[in-house]
């Protein structure tokens, strides 16, 4: 029996001594150290794939920004130009059919140029080149433009691209004037001869003032140069001498990657690294950037992720015993989170319900417009007094007019903002086509863009109805070929309407009709004001609040 028990009793302690005996770590222990180590790992992988989103975040954040601040340098720099343009070709048809050789030395030339200068900001002079290159007259009284501009930028630019207002690159002007940027446009006669050159002389400080008034962030680039490499403007401004940008070089070579993109990248001209926006705007020739150091850039990320490593290196053993609080805070961040989808969906549906509403409304005034289109269109079958038709036409234009609104809105799905471009086009298509019946040969051209409220498109479209019908009607009677021109833009604050022909012109003594009085009450109604001019054909105007 002895031998028995010894027998049972040493395989039970031979079993603990090879697994170690009580070296093994007890099992709550060792789950705690598992727990405590895979905390660890997992917090350094999260806070190190947060500090990496974090800078993704702020890189995508910031090339957002900066590409709004390169949409507002566009819009400005558009801006300039436009107005330049529209002074420039204000100047050539105030001269046209004159002899520029006859305005040297006109006084009352001269005061006109010192009245179109005055309404131009920063504006240092105007003046007119013959096509020989010869001054042939100038507001400019400290002698900054050249007796003859042959060879000169703004010559040689404006010559090559008649019909284009052109930017020259910054340069230095005499008289302790600072740096200037020159806008030339090429003067055309009626038979498409260039009679001479126009230029306006501004100040590169008029740009360089408006960035600075921005309040940038210390660092900031804003940037508009020509696609050729010529400097225009540059906030801050370089040395004198930088004028152009070799174009095989940075930045160049990053702007004809792409329309529109960002770039890190040193500046050539201050060895400063800058996160870019930048667009290519290939209509005007230019390119426009804003940039901002990439130290302030992640100025930001750079605190927060410091920050971030203390915080963990001090709050690990807190971190395990939130675990479980943070685990009921994703769950409930969770229902919220499929609460707020809920709530999402069931807006996003009504807002389509909405919209269906919006386009059937359109719809059926669409419908019944033409319903009592399509009767006045069988009643005027049955009408044979020539007068009677003739005002039965004028209705259903009217009409159509109407419904041509309606049916832009349910084509392009809008609710209430009518497509001008499309709604003009149709409409002059439309009416061409009802008065294309005559031998000659009538041409409109549009030249109408941008969105309008329904409130004011319908009366709009009234009157552009009113006056191309009379215009298809009476100004080409006579079955002589000619041109009508409908314009539409958007220029200070208002609408600037206007339809002009090249035909017989309006009577001294119009007719007994609703038309002038029609368009007179519509211009009101638009809460604007109505011109009519006769001269060489028949000149329209409608100005109305935008």
């Amino acid at each position: 029996m002895a031998n028995g028990l010894a027998n049972r009793s040493e395989p039970e302690q031979g079993a603990i001594a090879p697994h170690g005996g009580k070296s093994r770590l007890p099992r709550p222990r060792l789950l705690l150290a598992l727990i405590t180590l895979t905390t660890m790992l997992g917090g350094l992988g999260g806070l190190a794939t947060l500090t990496w989103f974090d800078h993704q975040a702020t890189l995508t954040d910031w090339t957002a920004d900066l590409g709004l601040s390169s949409r507002l340098i566009e819009s400005h720099a558009a801006s300039i130009l436009k107005v330049a343009h529209a002074n420039l070709v204000m100047v050539s048809e105030h001269f046209d059919g004159r002899p520029l050789g006859k305005l040297r030395d006109s006084a009352a030339d001269r005061e006109w140029l010192d009245g179109v200068m005055g309404e131009i900001p920063y504006a240092q002079a105007i003046c007119i080149h013959d096509d020989k290159g010869d001054l042939v007259l100038t507001s400019d009284r400290q002698g900054l433009f050249a007796p003859n501009a042959t060879g000169r930028e703004y010559m040689t630019l404006a010559l090559a691209q008649p019909g284009r207002t052109m930017m020259s690159a910054v340069t230095i002007g005499r008289g302790g004037l600072g740096r200037l940027i020159i806008f030339s446009r090429a003067m055309i006669d009626h038979t498409g001869r260039v009679r001479g050159v126009a230029e306006i002389l501004i100040k590169a400080d008029y740009f360089v003032d408006f960035y600075r008034d921005l309040q940038p962030e210390p660092g900031s680039l804003f940037l508009i140069a020509r696609n050729d490499g010529g400097l225009v403007a540059r906030y801050p401004m370089p040395d004198a001498s930088f004028t152009h940008f070799d174009i095989s070089k940075p930045p160049f070579t990053e702007f004809n990657k792409a329309v529109t993109g960002s770039y890190r990248a040193v500046s050539v001209i201050d060895g400063v690294e800058r996160l870019i926006s930048y667009r290519n705007l290939p209509q005007q020739g230019l390119v426009v950037t804003a940039g901002l150091p990439v130290d302030s850039v992640f100025r930001d990320w750079t605190m927060r992720t410091q920050r971030n490593v203390t915080l963990f290196a001090a709050n690990m053993l807190l971190l395990l015993g939130l675990a479980a609080l943070a685990n009921e805070s994703l769950r409930q961040e969770r229902r919220l989170l499929q609460s707020g989808e809920r709530k999402t969906r069931e807006l996003t549906n009504a807002l389509a319900e909405k919209d269906v509403l919006f386009q059937e409304v359109h719809h059926r005034v669409k419908n019944n417009l033409q319903v009592i289109s399509s009767l006045l269109t069988m009643q005027s079958l049955h009408v044979t007094d020539d007068k009677v038709r003739e005002t039965l036409k004028d209705a259903l234009d009217r009409i159509h007019s109407m419904g041509l609104v309606h049916q832009t809105l349910y084509e392009r799905n809008l609710a209430a903002s009518v497509d001008l471009g499309t709604y003009f086009g149709k409409l002059a298509e439309a009416l061409a086509n009802s008065y294309s019946s005559g031998k000659g040969g009538v041409t409109v051209e549009v030249e109408v863009e941008g969105t309008l409220d329904l409130e004011r498109a319908v009366p709009l479209g009234m009157l552009a109805n009113e006056v191309l019908s009379n215009a298809l009607k009476h100004a080409f009677s006579d079955g002589r070929r000619g041109t009508i021109w409908v314009t539409l833009m958007r220029e200070a604050g208002e609408w600037h309407f206007s339809v002009r022909d090249n035909g017989v012109g309006m009577p001294d003594k119009p007719g007994r009709g609703i038309g002038v009085g029609l368009i007179r009450a519509l211009a009101r109604q638009l809460g604007g004001r109505s011109h009519i001019i006769v001269d060489e054909g028949t000149v329209v105007s409608v100005t109305f609040p935008a």
